[in-house]
Formats: C-alpha cells, sequence, structure tokens
C-alpha cells in the first residue's frame, strides 16, 4: 500500500492541462449589388409573380347514385336511345366519367342493357 501510495496521483501530483479555445468570429463578406442589379431583380420577382395569379377552382359533387336515377328516368318509356344521348355536352369530363361510371354500374345489376347494332358502331 505505501508503494502504491508512492506513485504520483492526478490531482494530488499530477495536474491535467486544460486550455480554452478562443471564440473564432466568423467574418461576412457581403456583395457588391448596385441599386440597378436591385431593381432588375425586383422587376424580375414581380414578372414571375403574375405569372402565378390564383384564382378559385369549386368541385362538383356528383354522384354516381343520383346519376344512375337520371340515366333510368331518362330510360323510363322503355324506348331504344342512344349512348351518346346520355352524356350532355354542358357536364364536362367529371359530368361524363360520373355518368359512364353510372351506366356501368346499371349495367351490372341488370337494370338496363347495351346493344351494339354493327361491330365497331358507337
Amino acid at each position: 500500500a505505501e508503494g502504491i501510495d508512492a506513485l504520483p496521483r492526478v490531482g494530488r501530483e499530477v495536474r491535467v492541462p486544460r486550455l480554452e479555445a478562443p471564440q473564432a468570429k466568423v467574418r461576412k463578406l457581403l456583395p457588391q449589388v448596385s441599386l440597378e442589379e436591385l431593381l432588375v431583380s425586383m422587376a424580375e420577382v414581380m414578372r414571375r409573380n403574375d405569372l402565378f395569379e390564383s384564382h378559385q377552382i369549386s368541385r362538383e359533387t356528383l354522384s354516381t347514385r343520383e346519376r344512375m336515377s337520371q340515366v333510368l328516368e331518362r330510360l323510363k318509356g322503355g324506348a331504344f336511345v342512344p349512348f351518346v344521348e346520355l352524356f350532355g355536352p354542358d357536364e364536362g369530363k367529371l359530368g361524363v366519367v360520373v355518368t359512364f361510371m353510372a351506366i356501368l354500374e346499371l349495367v351490372k345489376e341488370a337494370l338496363i342493357e347495351l346493344v351494339q347494332n354493327e361491330p365497331f358502331a358507337a
């Protein structure tokens, strides 16, 4: 124990050196910009802003079941109705898709029958 006690110890005979690093200061280099360049950049931003003018788009709520009822009402008399007449020209793509899905659903449920007069006919 005396031999161990005679050995140098950290904190008693030996000190661990500590040196704190000085704080580094960052030097910012500012770009040299003329007033003319600033005005040209601002004009470009304003021009691009005009290209992305916002507008409101409202989504129509179209129901396949409601469209199925409309198709059945149209076919109520039992007479032949050409396929293209089931679609309104003012419906747009969404209306055409909903009407087509309604027709397919009615065919699936065997409530209506699709007939093609000749091969490749519309």
